[in-house]
C-alpha cells in the first residue's frame, strides 16, 4: 500500500507542474493583455483629455513635460516589442503636438497588443537582453505592463496638479 501511494505521489510531482505550467503560462498572457491593454486605455483617453497647451508643463525643471512622457511610452513599447522579437515598421519619430503624441502612442500600444496576443506560451520561458540583464520573457511583458502603469500615474498626478479630472474618475 504504501508502495502505491509513493509511486502515485511521485507520479503527481512530475505530471502536475507539467500542466500546471502550460496552464499558468496561458492564464499569465490573458492577464498581462488584459492589464495592458487597461491601462493603455486610460492612459490614451487621460492624454486626450489634457488640452494640448498643457502637454509641454512639466513639474519642474528637469522632469518630463506630458507630451515628453507620452513620447517616452510610445519609444519604450517599440522597443522592448522589438527586444521580444516583434519589431515595427512605425516611423514617426517623437513629436511635440499632441495630436502626433497621442497617434504615436496609439500605434506603440496596437503594436504591443498585438504581441501580446500573439506570443505562444512556450516564449515566456525564452530569455533575452534587456537593459544588462539577461531575463526571461515573462520578465520584459511584465515590464511593459509595469511601464505603462507607472508613468500613467505619472499622468494622473500631472493632470491633477492641473486640475484635469482622469475621465473615468467621475471628478
Amino acid at each position: 500500500m504504501l508502495r502505491n501511494v509513493t509511486f502515485f505521489l511521485l507520479a503527481a510531482a512530475l505530471v502536475l507542474p507539467a500542466t500546471a505550467q502550460e496552464h499558468d503560462n496561458s492564464a499569465y498572457l490573458s492577464a498581462v493583455s488584459m492589464d495592458f491593454s487597461q491601462a493603455s486605455e486610460k492612459l490614451s483617453s487621460l492624454a486626450e483629455a489634457i488640452p494640448e497647451d498643457y502637454f509641454d508643463w512639466r513639474p519642474a525643471e528637469g522632469i518630463f513635460s506630458v507630451v515628453e512622457v507620452l513620447n517616452h511610452v510610445s519609444t519604450a513599447n517599440f522597443r522592448l516589442a522589438a527586444v521580444l522579437g516583434h519589431k515595427s515598421d512605425y516611423e514617426a519619430s517623437a513629436t511635440d503636438t499632441k495630436e502626433g503624441a497621442l497617434a504615436r502612442l496609439a500605434a506603440s500600444q496596437a503594436h504591443v497588443k498585438e504581441l501580446l496576443d500573439s506570443m505562444a506560451e512556450a516564449d515566456l520561458n525564452s530569455t533575452i537582453e534587456l537593459y544588462g540583464m539577461t531575463m526571461n520573457h515573462y520578465g520584459a511583458v511584465g515590464a511593459i505592463t509595469a511601464h505603462t502603469h507607472e508613468h500613467l500615474g505619472q499622468l494622473i498626478a500631472y493632470a491633477r496638479s492641473n486640475g484635469i479630472a482622469p475621465p473615468w474618475s467621475g471628478g
